[in-house]
């Protein structure tokens, strides 16, 4: 059974940065502004911008029919 993904992840620097993905056990690339999902937030404070998916949903910032792959954004309609 999958563990469902708590933390949206969004990279705030202006470069490629590493983030380190416990439950995978590999480094993931993130591209400047791209995002990622996870279970545990990273603790660098001032490259990574951690939102918590329950509150976007809650309040409706995270559309339910968005599609989300490889931290791009694909609306179905």
């Amino acid at each position: 059974m999958e563990k469902t993904k708590k933390y949206k992840v969004t990279n705030n620097a202006k470069d490629v940065r590493k983030f380190r993905d416990s439950f995978l056990g590999k480094d993931i690339l993130v591209e400047p502004k791209k995002f990622i999902f996870t279970n545990k937030p990273p603790k660098e404070n001032g490259v990574w911008k951690v939102e918590n998916i329950e509150k976007l949903e809650k309040k409706k910032q995270l559309n339910p029919k968005e599609v989300i792959q490889n931290g791009n954004k694909k609306n179905r309609k």
